[in-house]
């Protein structure tokens, strides 16, 4: 649902054209990724959670949570590494129900439940 990340900077190395709008050679462009994670011309319901969505890989750059190219997240790799050993130990060895949830979010600046998400945990 989120990038670390919800922006960038990049530098236009040439004059490029975008949709009849000119970004001169130098001027600085910053990619918004929550605007491309969640546009619904690459995502079915973008702001719906929904993990399924990747059973078939997105469009190749529609989905950036690590960056891209020369630029990308050096550590991508093993954050995903370490995600699924996290996943996989809370839900083997772990139970729990969300307390109160919200579906609003609010950002500062990075998308996090509004109010938190109060959840009780148990260890199986």
């Amino acid at each position: 649902m989120a990038s670390i990340l919800p922006f960038t900077f990049r530098e236009a190395v040439a004059d490029v054209d975008y949709k009849g709008y000119l970004i001169p050679k130098g001027w600085k462009v910053m990619p918004l990724f929550r605007n491309i994670h969640h546009n619904a011309e690459f995502f079915q319901d973008p702001d719906k959670f929904n993990p399924s969505r990747f059973e078939v890989a997105p469009r190749p750059n529609t989905f950036l949570p690590f960056g891209n190219g020369v630029h990308a997240c050096p550590g991508n790799e093993l954050a995903k590494i370490e995600i699924l050993v996290l996943i996989y130990h809370l839900v083997t060895n772990y139970r729990w129900d969300v307390i109160d949830s919200s579906d609003e979010v609010e950002y500062s600046p990075f998308a996090v439940p509004k109010g938190g998400l109060p959840a009780k945990i148990w260890r199986l």
